[in-house]
């Protein structure tokens, strides 16, 4: 099975990695100007990446694009949590429910580990 470049999945995908970055930046920019800005130059990055993959669909497989934009966005995820915790507002963005922020770099590892491997088990063995 070869995965193949579609405008929803691919949005979809890149959108959904990092939204949860945008809104953070939102929340955190109103206590902390500086803060939300520096996480939405975070949320930019794998947007920004995922922008570029996608002009370049015609010259590139979608699988290693795919990976890139998945890796992208854990990477960025973990960064917005380091900066939220460094900053002192990881908790105070949160409403309902804690998570702490320990916990929370582990689900973005084990998500992007298992996103990562479900994709290399169901596409990425043909491209290699």
């Amino acid at each position: 099975m070869k995965l193949e470049w579609n405008l929803g999945g691919w949005l979809g995908s890149q959108i959904g990695g990092t939204a949860w970055i945008g809104v953070a930046a939102i929340l955190a920019g109103i206590q902390n100007l500086t803060t939300g800005l520096v996480l939405f130059g975070i949320f930019l990055i794998p947007n920004i990446i995922g922008l570029v993959l996608w002009r370049r669909r015609d010259r590139m497989p979608c699988y290693p694009a795919m990976q890139t934009v998945i890796f992208s966005a854990g990477s960025c995820g973990l960064l917005a949590v380091y900066v939220l915790e460094n900053r002192g507002q990881w908790e105070s963005i949160q409403s309902g429910g804690t998570v702490s922020s320990g916990s929370a770099y582990w689900v973005i590892v084990l998500v992007v580990s298992i996103l990562m491997l479900n994709f290399h088990l169901r596409f990425g063995r043909e491209s290699g």
